[in-house]
C-alpha cells in the first residue's frame, strides 16, 4: 500500500468519513479488503478497518455489490486465507476479514442483503474456519492485535441474533465454542472469554434452546481429560474456568437464569476442587 493511498485514507478519517465525488467508493472498498491484513497496526486498525466498516455499514453500495464483497470475505482471500497458516502473520487477513463479516451479517439482519443460500454458505464457511484456525494469538509484538478468537466471538454474536438459523445451528455454535475453549495448547488471555460470553448471552436471550440443553452444555465442560502434562493440563483448565466464570458474572442478578447460575457454580466448584487436588 503506497504512501499516497495512506494519505488519502488519513484525509477520509479526518473528514469524519466523508467520501467526496472524486473517490470511487467501489474501488476503494476493494482495495481496503485486499489490504485488510496490513501488518502496520496504525494502517490496519486505524485506517483500513474503520473506513471499510463505514462503507459497508451505511448505504454506499447496492445489494449486488455487498454480495460480491461477502463472497470475497468468506473465501480464500479473506477469512479462509492461508488457513493452514503457512505464513506467520496471515492470521491478520483472516481475523480482520471476520470483523468485516460482522458488519455484513448485521446488514443482512436489518436489510436482508444475502440470499438464503449465500447466508447459509457464510455460516458454513465460518464454522469451518473456526474449527480449523490454529493461530490464537491475541496481541503480537510490533504488529498489534490479531485476536482471531475474539473477532470470531463478534461473528457469533451476530449469528446468534439471526432469525435465519435453527435450533440445531445454535447447538452447533455452542459445541464449537466449547471445543475451542477446551484446547490445551494455548491460554486465552486477551478478553476472548468476555467477548465469547457476549455472544453466548445473545443465544440465551433468543430462547431457542431449552434450559435442559444449556445445562447439559455447561455439564459437558467436566469431560475434559487431563494428560498429566504441564502446562497442557493447566491451559485447558484455565480456559474452561475463565469462560464459565465470565458467563456466571454476566448472568448473575438475573432471576431468569437462576437454574443456569446454580449449574455454573456446581461445575466451577468441581473444577476448583480438582485443581486443588492435583
Amino acid at each position: 500500500m503506497d504512501k499516497e493511498f495512506i494519505e488519502l485514507l488519513k484525509k477520509i478519517k479526518e473528514s469524519k468519513f466523508e467520501f467526496d465525488e472524486t473517490i470511487d467508493k467501489l474501488e476503494l472498498a476493494n482495495t481496503l479488503i485486499k489490504n485488510i491484513g496490513n501488518h502496520d497496526s496504525f494502517v490496519r486498525d486505524g485506517l483500513i478497518y474503520p473506513i471499510l466498516a463505514t462503507l459497508l455499514y451505511y448505504d454506499h453500495f447496492s445489494k449486488e455489490e455487498l454480495v460480491n464483497f461477502t463472497k470475497i470475505l468468506i473465501g480464500d482471500k479473506g477469512m479462509k486465507y492461508d488457513i493452514p497458516n503457512y505464513y506467520n502473520l496471515s492470521v491478520l487477513t483472516r481475523s480482520f476479514s471476520l470483523l468485516a463479516i460482522v458488519i455484513i451479517i448485521y446488514r443482512h439482519r436489518t436489510d436482508q442483503i444475502l440470499s438464503k443460500e449465500l447466508f447459509r454458505e457464510l455460516y458454513t464457511e465460518f464454522m469451518d474456519y473456526f474449527r480449523t484456525e490454529e493461530d490464537f494469538r491475541g496481541y503480537i509484538k510490533d504488529v498489534g492485535w490479531a485476536h482471531s478468537v475474539a473477532h470470531s466471538a463478534d461473528v457469533f454474536k451476530q449469528l446468534f441474533r439471526c432469525d435465519d438459523l435453527s435450533n440445531e445451528d445454535f447447538k452447533d455454535m455452542l459445541e464449537v465454542i466449547r471445543e475451542r475453549f477446551m484446547i490445551n495448547s494455548y491460554v486465552f488471555m486477551s478478553d476472548e472469554d468476555e467477548r465469547m460470553v457476549t455472544a453466548i448471552h445473545e443465544g440465551l436471550k433468543k430462547n431457542i434452546l431449552d434450559e435442559k440443553y444449556f445445562l447439559s452444555w455447561i455439564d459437558s465442560f467436566r469431560s475434559f481429560e487431563k494428560i498429566a502434562k504441564y502446562p497442557e493440563d493447566y491451559n485447558v483448565d484455565i480456559n474452561i474456568r475463565n469462560l464459565l466464570r465470565s458467563l456466571y458474572f454476566r448472568l448473575i442478578g438475573d432471576t431468569n437464569y437462576s437454574v443456569i447460575l446454580a449449574k455454573l457454580v456446581e461445575v466451577l466448584d468441581e473444577l476448583n476442587t480438582h485443581k486443588k487436588a492435583a
